[in-house]
């Protein structure tokens, strides 16, 4: 027997309603829903969230990383014209990148270039080595932070520390120091970058690369407990503290170079976390060019150091 008219019509209208409550069944708890549709419910709940929250993560990495990459960028065409510049500058006078770097950030203290790599940007220093772990350079709160010269050096018009320290992120999208990784147990990659530029705010200086080692971060993570300090070597001038310096330096340096260091020379040592374990740093350190030394050097005969001293990894794990 076939419906009325006005039944059918109710009875497509229940229809639509149905499918209207039905809409959200597989994820909102209504009345009536059994334990067991409850708990399944509350587990698809979590798991939207947590897809929501994995989604919000991952967009805040790129904006970061994809901001971190525009600041620079854009540093790196301020400064550009001081390597035309820097010659002709009269003492004490700043250089004109250095100047336009001065106004978006009055922490600048340098610049660094390693020629041929994504190295080649600005340098602040704060008074405190927390501020730009997490502070980029024009201010901005991220976590790829800035190249930072530690609060404990000087790098201005006559004035230098006898160890330059520099520290920065390993970033994965290699900006900040996340390139240097490269220089790890590659020795062809080293001869191709020997050479590091830096620049005060008033100078440029040139140093050259001669050891560099993955070292432990904490003392607990030694046999002996007894950890290499790098970064507080700051002050060589007592010569039994740059000997001792020197002797853990090479000691753990990853290459053998023909660059030579002795009492009395001037370093630079770039400082950034390294992949091996956690934590653990990447440490290269170079040499400033003396007066009337070539800035270019001869490193066709460097190799990999087989007797390297390797963290240690009982230790360790």
């Amino acid at each position: 027997m076939s419906m009325s008219r006005s039944a059918r019509k109710a009875y497509q209208k229940a229809v639509r309603e149905k499918k209207k409550r039905r809409r959200g069944h597989w994820l909102l708890i209504r009345k009536g829903d059994s334990a067991k549709e409850i708990a399944s419910k509350l587990f698809t709940q979590l798991c939207v969230l947590v897809l929501v929250g994995c989604g919000a993560v991952l967009f805040r990495e790129g904006y970061l990383s994809v901001s971190a990459q525009l600041i620079n960028r854009k540093m790196k065409s301020l400064y550009e014209q001081a390597a035309d510049w820097v010659d002709h500058m009269g003492e004490g006078e700043i250089l004109p990148g250095a100047a336009s770097l001065l106004e978006v950030n009055p922490d600048t203290v340098g610049y660094i270039r390693i020629d041929g790599t994504e190295v080649d940007m600005p340098i602040v220093q704060a008074a405190d080595n927390d501020k730009y772990l997490t502070t980029a350079f024009d201010g901005s709160s991220n976590k790829a932070g800035s190249i930072f010269l530690d609060y404990r050096c000087r790098l201005g018009w006559k004035e230098h520390s006898d160890n330059i320290v520099l520290y920065g992120h390993n970033q994965r999208d290699r900006t900040m120091f996340g390139s240097l990784k490269d220089y790890k147990h590659n020795i062809d990659h080293y001869k191709a970058h020997p050479v590091i530029t830096l620049y005060s705010n008033y100078e440029k200086y040139t140093y050259k690369i001669f050891a560099y080692f993955v070292i432990e971060a904490q003392a607990s993570q030694t046999y002996d407990g007894v950890l290499f300090d790098y970064h507080n070597y700051i002050d060589l001038s007592d010569r039994s503290v740059y000997d001792r310096y020197m002797e853990n330096v090479m000691l753990r340096s990853q290459i053998i170079t023909p660059v030579d260091v002795r009492y009395g020379d001037e370093f630079l040592t770039l400082s950034t976390c390294s992949n091996e374990f956690e934590p653990s740093r990447f440490v290269i350190i170079a040499r400033k060019t003396r007066p009337g030394e070539d800035e270019t050097t001869d490193v066709s005969s460097a190799a990999i150091n087989p007797d390297a001293k390797e963290p240690d990894w009982g230790a360790i794990y």
